[in-house]
């Protein structure tokens, strides 16, 4: 894992939904563990891991379709959160501010661009 890349991902990440973003990490899968972030919280970190995993256990058990490579929680104080997962063993945290956050440029550019400047961060 190139962490250099990594950074530029979540710098461009913060180029591409401005002010609207307040914090964002990349942890380990199952163990919660920071790799980076920007303004990150490392104790809440282990939560949202926790989050994913009940989520795709809930998910499982109820035969529903499994998480794909995202998925948004709304929080209230107009907060969203944003969690990418990757197959590989990490995800993506990230916390913003919704009125500030224009979802098409989040849906469209910003989700597909962080996704890509994590592989080239993981394949180098």
């Amino acid at each position: 894992m190139n962490l250099d890349k990594l950074n530029k991902g979540i710098e461009n990440l913060r180029k591409n939904i401005g002010n609207a973003l307040i914090e964002s990490g990349i942890w380990a899968t199952g163990t919660g563990t920071p790799i980076t972030g920007f303004q990150l919280d490392p104790q809440v970190v282990p939560f949202f891991d926790q989050a994913t995993d009940y989520l795709t256990k809930i998910l499982k058990k109820t035969n529903l379709p499994e998480l794909d490579d995202f998925y948004i929680l709304e929080l209230k104080d107009n907060k969203i959160i944003i969690v990418l997962i990757f197959p590989e063993g990490f995800q993506w945290g990230i916390l913003a501010d919704k009125n500030k956050l224009n979802l098409g440029m989040l849906h469209g550019i910003a989700i597909p661009q962080a996704r890509k400047n994590f592989y080239e961060a993981y394949e180098d």
